[in-house]
């Protein structure tokens, strides 16, 4: 939540169409043609969005309808509508006749943003809905905020993601998922008539935007390399067990970055065990609980070859500078791809360009070579399966996991020991 400033408020010139600037969790100051300045709360309660006035700036200063924001914040975290129990000096939110089949008011495309934002945040991970924020922070409200809804057209979606694609496909990307989605919520609550980004085909009308499939794997004496180089210039602790345990398990490097010791069932007697990835920790919003088999291999890596404790005070396996927050993959891929004199790491460890998730496709790739099908290579990386199979097939898998992960373990392990002269 990025708070509200007296300068920013006196600075917010009145336009043909009120508007509205947000300060985060539902707190706006909407802006009227007649230059009127009024604070209001956004908020939903039993199924309805609704607005609450707070009264109009400067009689209502900032500092007084801050403090009315949160106690009306306080009272929807209770389950109360702060329309009906808040003082009396609040006045009845603005309702409309509508307002009991969900509408909900935005006129501008930063109305529609902050709405489709607060949405976002019920309703997706807190990763994701954080990622869809920035991207339409970062790359569209600056430009698009002030238009009206009902102005923005095809042609204008194309230009957005064009502009982005020619620097950054992969942003481009993520900006499409952000904006169809906006643009399918002010569909859904009558916002707008037509989404302009529904079945807009990247590849084919924004040919930069189209994703390049990747190859790269490591081969075995890549691996050897790898694993020795990590060990001896790998950088941080956490550094070392996010790209080993990515190799070991199959499993995304942000996944693994953010590993915490509840989602460990470790069985100290065997020194093997089950890694739980909940649903809200999963990327691409695969859904549902992912069980990954632990290997000796793996839980030596998570213990460490020393203390043999597992994680640090704050329940983390590969915490970040600040002990309390994990390490990002961008911070891990940031040092696998950079040169550091002071202890001798050089870019990708000597190797040709590689990425953390390459290693992902590594174990993907040696379960298969080592004979798993397809479909236990699928359960092994956790990817959903679509269609009526994805609906009726609820199998884990357990013991195909470990059956395969195991042998990769084990191949791996025969790999990094093996003496350099031996082919």
């Amino acid at each position: 939540m990025k708070p509200f400033t007296v300068k920013q408020i006196e600075a917010l010139k009145p336009k043909e169409k009120p508007y509205r600037i947000s300060s985060g969790k539902g707190f706006y100051i909407r802006v009227m043609p007649s230059g009127q300045k009024r604070w209001e709360i956004v908020y939903k309660i039993k199924g309805r969005t609704r607005v609450l006035h707070f009264g109009n700036y400067p009689t209502i200063s900032l500092s007084d309808a801050s403090t009315k924001f949160w106690e009306a914040r306080r009272m929807l975290d209770q389950g109360e509508d702060p329309s009906s129990s808040l003082s009396p000096t609040l006045p009845t939110p603005d309702v409309t006749e509508d307002s009991k089949s969900n509408t909900v008011e935005a006129e501008t495309i930063s109305d529609l943003v902050d709405l489709w934002v607060d949405w976002s945040s019920e309703h997706h991970s807190e990763k994701w809905a954080n990622t869809l924020k920035l991207v339409l922070e970062k790359d569209f409200t600056d430009t698009y905020g002030d238009w009206l809804i009902k102005d923005f057209r095809r042609k204008h979606a194309i230009t957005v993601l064009e502009k982005k694609a020619k620097f950054a496909p992969g942003q481009a990307r993520n900006l499409l998922k952000a904006l169809r989605g906006t643009w399918e919520y002010a569909v859904n609550h009558e916002l707008a008539e037509f989404n302009p980004f529904k079945d807009l085909k990247a590849a084919k009308e924004i040919p930069s935007m189209k994703e390049a499939a990747r190859e790269r794997f490591l081969s075995d004496d890549e691996i050897k390399h790898f694993w020795h180089s990590v060990l001896s210039i790998g950088g941080s602790d956490a550094t070392k067990r996010s790209l080993l345990l990515t190799l070991i398990t199959g499993q995304r490097c942000g996944e693994v970055c953010g590993m915490k010791v509840d989602e460990l069932l470790i069985d100290n007697d065997s020194e093997t065990g089950w890694w739980l990835i909940p649903e809200g920790r999963r990327m691409g919003n695969k859904g549902g609980t992912h069980r990954v088999y632990l290997t000796r291999l793996a839980v030596s890596v998570i213990m460490g070859n020393q203390d043999r404790s597992v994680g640090n005070k704050y329940g983390l396996i590969c915490p970040g500078k600040n002990p309390k927050i994990p390490i990002t993959e961008n911070a891990v891929a940031y040092y696998v791809r950079r040169e550091f004199p002071t202890n001798g790491k050089i870019k990708y460890y000597g190797l040709p360009e590689w990425s953390p998730h390459d290693l992902r496709r590594t174990a993907g790739t040696g379960v298969r070579r080592l004979g798993a099908s397809r479909d236990d290579m699928d359960l092994i990386l956790g990817h959903s399966v679509g269609g009526v199979t994805g609906v009726y097939d609820r199998w884990t898998g357990d013991d195909e996991k470990k059956r395969w992960l195991t042998r990769w373990s084990e191949h791996l392990q025969e790999v990094i020991n093996k003496p350099d002269n031996v082919k």
